[in-house]
């Protein structure tokens, strides 16, 4: 009788274990079925989501892209960088900025050329004005003065006038004496020659050679170069100049560009594989967009360092500074 009462009481023990087991994988498997159902957590750019779980990172020069086979819970597919947001771009200013290019058949407007400054209020000592006042774009005016600084600090002289930026006079007597369809856009500066007393036209040669050798060097380009009359559709002209910033200018110098001939380079680049350059220590990367629609979307570092400017044709091109 003890042995079968010894018996009964293993059983027991045995059956209420199993019991024990069940009971916790039950609530094992309903604890991960609730978690399961949880959305996970979300990257976030500009108010776009993508799904972060089961990401991958992967190495895109100086960003980090992210990989994932979830589809956004957006219907924009297209964020897919740190440190980059969404950005809108409207045909309608693909005529506007630094890079534009005009044609007699597309000329600035006049419109959207940024913050204007009197050359009158700004100028220092080292070179002359043709009229009280001649407005230019408030960065060309500023590399203007530097450049016209160290011209007269590299050749004791200060002859140079400013003969027109956005309306010069160009009639049969004009020391400038052809109009240009890019002159509105407040980036240019026609110069000429004060030989005692006298105007002359300006021929870039002789000491006053220096600005066309070293204009670069402030943001400045000869815009009609020499020996670019089939790119660019006129004669070399060393008395119009065309800021284009520092960083564009000295690539030009470097390839031998002219406007024209740059533009084409750099809308072989996209943001995917762009056009990377160092220049006086920091690092700059561009790449074009190009649409069809009335507004189309790029990508631009969430940090603000980016420049746009449309071509006057149908992309835009984005220089970003990196460092």
């Amino acid at each position: 009788m003890k042995e079968t009462k010894k018996n009964k009481l293993r059983v027991g023990r045995v059956l209420l274990a199993m019991g024990l087991i069940v009971s916790t994988l039950f609530g094992a498997d309903t604890l991960r079925r609730s978690l399961a159902t949880q959305q996970p957590y979300n990257l976030t750019i500009k108010g776009d989501f993508r799904n972060s779980e089961d990401q991958t990172e992967a190495s895109t020069g100086n960003s980090l892209a992210f990989s994932t086979s979830d589809e956004c819970t957006t219907a924009f597919a297209g964020v897919e960088y740190l440190g980059y947001s969404e950005y809108e771009l409207s045909k309608k200013d693909v005529s506007d900025g630094i890079l534009a290019i005009y044609t007699e058949s597309s000329p600035a407007n006049g419109k959207n050329q940024g913050p204007m400054v009197n050359l009158a209020d700004e100028k220092n000592e080292f070179y002359s004005l043709v009229d009280e006042k001649v407005y230019l774009n408030k960065k060309a005016a500023d590399a203007l003065d530097r450049m016209m600084e160290d011209y007269a600090n590299a050749t004791s002289l200060a002859d140079f006038i400013v003969y027109g930026t956005t309306d010069t006079y160009t009639g049969e007597d004009s020391f400038c004496p052809k109009a240009f369809p890019e002159s509105k856009n407040g980036y240019c500066v026609d110069l000429a020659l004060n030989a005692y007393g006298s105007v002359l036209t300006y021929d870039g040669y002789d000491a006053e050679g220096w600005i066309v050798e070293n204009c670069w060097k402030y943001g400045f380009i000869v815009r009609y170069p020499e020996g670019k009359k089939q790119q660019t559709g006129n004669d070399y002209c060393p008395w119009h100049l065309r800021y284009v910033g520092e960083n564009h200018a000295a690539i030009m110098a470097n390839k031998n560009m002219c406007l024209e001939e740059y533009v084409e380079f750099l809308e072989q680049y996209t943001f995917e594989e762009p056009y990377s350059f160092a220049f006086n220590g920091s690092s700059y990367q561009v790449y074009a967009v190009t649409g069809t629609e009335d507004t189309f979307t790029t990508r631009v570092p969430v940090s603000g360092n980016y420049e746009i400017s449309g071509d006057n044709r149908d992309s835009f091109i984005i220089t970003v500074h990196k460092v």
